[in-house]
């Protein structure tokens, strides 16, 4: 091979590495992509069911409820659920700092202890269907009463019952004011 014809072939081998790396670097530089859904991270933050699966319908005699509020949860993909349930007794519920007392009982004399505790309240809620704590579409910056304290189901096909349970406390405790239920998913946990 002559000095000529070497030198040729190494133009052109530089030539087409040149090129490579040129086309490699354009490669990257599109968007990235864009990261990956909540439903392929952790399928278990969306809530299963549809709110087309709440049967129950709302009355001013059985159970009484607002339709559920949506609002966007923790993650951006998997919204959150709230329903409202309204209590049809006389007394209220006391979101005050204060210990809980003789009044904070469901058989207390309404015309005596015309207040429950929320705190008692949400015992006798937790006994039923767990614990609740911060609702749904709630703002923790919120004065208490606006926290939509409720208990929290996964899943629609459960609700009916939730909204049950919760009406008859509501009635066992003469309660007037509202109480809630959170319909949320179950967020993930990174433990690194």
């Amino acid at each position: 091979m002559t000095t000529h014809s070497r030198s040729r072939l190494f133009v052109t081998m530089r030539n087409h590495l040149l090129i490579l790396v040129a086309s490699a670097a354009l490669a990257g530089c599109g968007t990235p992509p864009p990261p990956p859904s909540i439903a392929e991270s952790c399928p278990s933050a969306i809530v299963k069911g549809h709110p087309s699966q709440i049967s129950l319908v709302s009355s001013a005699d059985g159970v009484s409820f607002d339709p559920p509020k949506t609002c966007r949860g923790s993650y951006p993909d998997a919204p959150e659920y709230y329903i409202r349930v309204h209590g049809h007794g006389t007394r209220r519920l006391d979101y005050s700092q204060r210990d809980t007392n003789e009044c904070d009982t469901p058989d207390a004399d309404p015309v005596a202890c015309p207040k429950v505790h929320f705190s008692s309240f949400a015992k006798a809620m937790q006994a039923r269907l767990g614990g609740p704590g911060l609702g749904a579409c709630a703002d923790a910056s919120a004065p208490l009463d606006q926290w939509n304290i409720s208990p929290r189901i996964d899943d629609f096909r459960h609700a009916d019952e939730a909204l049950r349970i919760i009406d008859a406390e509501l009635r066992r405790w003469n309660i007037g004011d509202d109480w809630g239920l959170s319909i949320t998913g179950i967020k993930c946990v990174s433990l690194q």
